[in-house]
Order: structure tokens, then sequence, then C-alpha cells
């Protein structure tokens, strides 16, 4: 019945949308009449707690990325506070144009020897990251040219973050995109371009699904066929690995990665991004890559604090137990219920509803019930694979799962979804 009211009501209004004036409002009515617009709240006070307060209601937080619980972290503030009265609030320039600071060289060499790589570069978001460094590992030099040579192949998962794929779209290289981790696939899609430069690009923990990409395949198949990879790995940093170094190092193969990137807006609780590589590498993207050429860097008292986060990170063992114990929990007790949960082993704890009015109705109830967590469907995720995204912290206890897992029951039992 919705899919017959929903066509009749699209057809309704198409008439108008030629003209460039109407076209945006005609979408935004649209998406009003059919209760598709997103609710966009402001919360009071800040939003990485586990709980928080908009309007003045009180509700339990399982939307933040703040993993380990470090966004208000007491020392990290005053690192940041200090740093301020040195460097004030901002960059200055671009690094290439006005030069670049003491502390974000001494962050890099320190981000580089934490991930056990030879360089690391850093960028404003990770997002900019993508966007600006997986072009840059298969177009040709972009000046002037020295080899014979066309542009190569980017080979991408087709569940890849939206900063790759646009990252991606931003490319000369032709595109390729597997199957989500199906190495057969992948490696069909390697033997038909064997002769060509050519970059595997995945996540390293999916962030919609919660699952963990099949990295040691990934980097032997790219070894077979002479391939380079990427891997962002945004959500496994400072949660996997021996001391938080992210999911390869999780699986022991980070000396088989060519680019392992990462974001500062999980697990560290702050902004920005960045790359790890070989020095070389670094060298190269310094003077190719335009979202680290034209953009100015993190503002210096950020990055000051995002020093004080690593060391806080590196033995943060305790609070990466904490993290992966609720998510763990969470995960095995929904299932229990009756509910069908993606993913393992991560933070991330989607669980499936299958339809975008259900999916919204499941938000609104959660929310009427004092639990805030993010409905996920169109553009992050397919028509028909909606679902409620738990993201789980260190900051959590016991008891607050423990409440959400009651809301889920009463709203499933309701919904007749268990």
């Amino acid at each position: 019945m919705f899919a017959i009211s929903f066509f009749s009501d699209k057809i309704k209004y198409m008439f108008g949308l030629n003209s460039s004036k109407n076209y945006f409002s005609k979408y935004l009515k649209f998406l009003d009449l059919k209760k598709l617009y997103p609710a966009i709240f402001t919360i009071d006070g800040p939003s990485f707690a586990p709980e928080i307060e908009i309007k003045g209601k009180k509700l339990l937080n399982f939307s933040s990325n703040n993993y380990l619980g470090l966004a208000g972290n007491p020392k990290v503030k005053e690192v940041v506070k200090k740093a301020i009265d040195k460097y004030g609030i901002g960059s200055g320039s671009t690094r290439l144009l006005s030069g670049t600071l003491d502390i974000q060289i001494e962050f890099e060499k320190t981000l580089a020897d934490f991930m056990g790589f030879e360089d690391s570069i850093t960028f404003s978001s990770g997002f900019l990251a993508n966007a600006g460094v997986i072009r840059m590992l298969v177009d040709p030099f972009p000046y002037f040219t020295i080899l014979p040579e066309k542009p190569g192949v980017i080979i991408s998962d087709e569940l890849n973050h939206a900063s790759i794929i646009d990252g991606v779209r931003l490319a000369k290289a032709e595109r390729e995109v597997y199957k989500h981790n199906d190495m057969t696939h992948l490696e069909s899609i390697l033997a038909k371009h064997k002769n060509r430069r050519k970059v595997v690009v995945s996540d390293g923990i999916f962030s919609m699904d919660g699952d963990m990409a099949k990295l040691k395949d990934i980097t032997q198949l790219a070894k077979k066929y002479n391939a380079l990879t990427y891997i962002d790995d945004a959500h496994g940093v400072g949660v996997l690995g021996p001391h938080g170094e992210g999911t390869a190092h999780h699986l022991g193969i980070a000396n088989d990665i060519d680019v392992l990137m990462g974001s500062f807006t999980k697990a560290y609780g702050s902004i920005g991004g960045y790359i790890t590589v070989s020095k070389d590498l670094a060298k190269y993207l310094r003077v190719t890559t335009r979202s680290y050429i034209f953009s100015d860097p993190i503002i210096p008292a950020v990055v000051a604090g995002l020093i004080e986060t690593t060391k806080i990170i590196r033995a943060g063992s305790a609070l990466r137990e904490k993290v992966l114990s609720n998510a763990a929990f969470l995960r095995t007790e929904l299932r229990s219920l009756g509910f069908t949960v993606l993913g393992e082993g991560t933070t991330i704890v989607p669980l499936m509803v299958h339809g975008e009015p259900k999916a919204i109705k499941f938000y609104d109830e959660l929310f009427q019930d004092g639990v805030f967590a993010p409905c996920i469907r169109r553009p992050a995720v397919a028509e028909g694979m909606e679902r409620i995204r738990f993201s789980l912290m260190a900051s959590h206890e016991r008891q607050h799962v423990e409440t959400l897992l009651g809301v889920c029951k009463k709203i499933g039992k309701k919904m007749n979804l268990i």
C-alpha cells in the first residue's frame, strides 16, 4: 500500500521540477509529506556522553562514535587549553604555503611510530584524506609526464564508506567494484587487470554493518597481482589491535598494507584524519594530493590534544576491553530476543528492521522511551536494508545497555519484529 501511495505522490510532484526555482522546494515538500526528512535535534551540552539531553528530555545515547569515551577526557582538555595559549585557535594557512608547525611534525612522527609506519600525513578530516589520496595512487603524476603511462584501476568494496566512493569518483582511473567481502570476485577483477597499476580499497570495519574486512585475503591477493592496498580503518583504530593500532594490527598484517587511513573522530574523540605510509609515498602525496595542498591542517591546539590522546590509547587496554564487552553483550542479547543483528567483534551493533517506514517508527519509539540511536536508511544503505545502528562506548555502564535491551524488547513486540 505504501509503495502505491509513494508512486502516485511521486507522479504529482514531477510537474514543475524543470524549474530551477521550484526544484528544491518540490523535493523538500515531498520529503515532508512522506515524513522522510530526518529529524535533526539540537543537543543541550556535549553529544558524546552516555546520557544526553534534548529539549529538557534525558536520553541514553547510543549514537556517538566516541568509542573509548575520550572526547571529554580531563587530561586531553587541559592540554588543549594550554596549547591555545601558545598557538591560538587557527592554523594560519595551508602547510605548503606558509610552512608547517613544530607540533604538527611532532604528531605525525608520533602517529607513524604508533602505527609502525615510516611516516604519516594528517588532514583536517578523514573525508578529505579519502577524497585526496586514493586517486593519486593510480592516476598519473599531475604536472608533467616522464613515463609513458595510462591511468590505473581502483578496485573498491561495494560497502565502502561514502568518502571512499567520492574519492574514487574524482579519479581519472578506471573503477571496479567487488561484492562485499567476496574474495573470488575481487580476484577475478585483479586478474582482468593483471598488467595495470591498481589499488584495492576497503574499509577495515564497515560502519553500517559492523563487520570486519577480510584483510588477510585482500593483502595476499594484492601481492599475487601486484596491487597496492588502501585500508580505511576509521572504526578500528583505538578499539582493535594490541595497543589500539587497529584492524590490520589485530589481524597481524599491518606490514602488508601500503596505505593505512584513519580518523580522529571515532575512538580519538576529536577531529581530523590521517594516512600512515612509507617515506617515499608520503613525500609524493604531499605534493600531489589536492585536499592536503589546498586545505588548512588540523588546528594546532587540537593536535596537542591528539598527541595526548595517542598516549592514552596506547595504554588503554581496559577501555578497549570494556567497549568490546558492551557491544558483545548487546549483540548477544538482541539475538536471543529474536532480532536480526549484524556484525561481530566490533563496537557497531546494527539491528535490522528492513523497510523505511518501519525503521523510522522504531527510531521514533526509541526516542519516546528515552533512547537516542540513529535510523540508518538511504543514502547510507540500500532500500530494504534499513536498520537502527547502536554505537557502544567504554563510558556505557552495563545498566545503560540493559535498559536499552528492555526498550528494544518492548518495541520489537509492539511492531511484531520478535
